[in-house]
């Protein structure tokens, strides 16, 4: 009877440990908060994958066509969408709840228990360029197997958003202003990864992002949307991403 009672006992205490792991991690982690947020009193459900706070005092039916405008020219630029039903848009005023986000602009991806995606956006960078950038970011990854995406270097993710990214900070006139027409550039082997592409200054991180988008739109001149196409499906069959990328 006691050995009976000790399992009864041990179970309670596995039980209670994963209950108390399963709370911290909704309740103390941004992707446990990010992965709820459907499920919370706080947010609502304007439209298919569409969040915004309960207190949301911008225009909903605006914010909407502001969506579908940017999701319209990332498109246009790939010949169609796979990723809106992996994505949620997560539109957010509440300085509060953003904090909780963890991002005031930005896509999270989560890998478990199902691939999601959630494109994070304040109200302070409500705008059609910026969701283009994080909707490109998406559409990429929606193409990508988790493998093909371990493969691409942190200037091509960054860069391709770019393409749909129009302010004028990445424009090819600031490209070649502030690098003396491409005399002093960064190098690519210099922004594989996300510690090397976002270290630094805010600057500093801008100056990679102009690079950034100059590789991929001379490469884009060259082979184009169906070139693009090609590369991610080469890198979905197991292609190295720089023999890939360079023939």
């Amino acid at each position: 009877m006691k050995a009976k009672k000790k399992h009864i006992v041990l179970i309670v205490a596995v039980l209670l440990i994963l209950a108390a792991a399963a709370v911290s991690l909704v309740q103390f982690t941004q992707i446990g908060y990010l992965m709820t947020v459907p499920y919370r009193s706080a947010f609502t459900e304007i439209a298919d994958h569409v969040l915004v706070n309960q207190n949301y005092t911008g225009n909903r039916q605006e914010l909407l066509a502001l969506i579908e405008q940017a999701e319209e020219r990332v498109g246009a630029f790939f010949g169609g969408l796979r990723f809106p039903d992996k994505t949620f848009f997560i539109i957010c005023d509440d300085k509060e709840l953003t904090r909780k986000l963890g991002e005031d602009h930005a896509i999270v991806s989560v890998g478990f228990p199902v691939g999601k995606h959630y494109i994070c956006v304040s109200d302070e960078y409500l705008e059609l360029d910026i969701l283009a950038h994080e909707i490109t970011h998406a559409e990429l990854r929606a193409r990508l197997s988790a493998k093909a995406q371990k493969r691409i270097p942190t200037w091509f993710d960054e860069g391709l958003a770019l393409q749909n990214d129009w302010r004028e900070r990445y424009c090819e006139e600031q490209w070649i202003a502030q690098t003396d027409n491409g005399k002093s550039i960064v190098a690519l082997g210099d922004m594989d990864t996300p510690s090397e592409f976002y270290a630094g200054e805010a600057e500093d991180r801008r100056f990679r992002y102009l690079n950034a988008k100059h590789e991929l739109s001379a490469w884009m001149a060259v082979h184009g949307r169906r070139g693009l196409l090609e590369l991610l499906d080469r890198l979905n069959d197991g292609a190295d991403f720089t023999a890939a990328y360079g023939s």
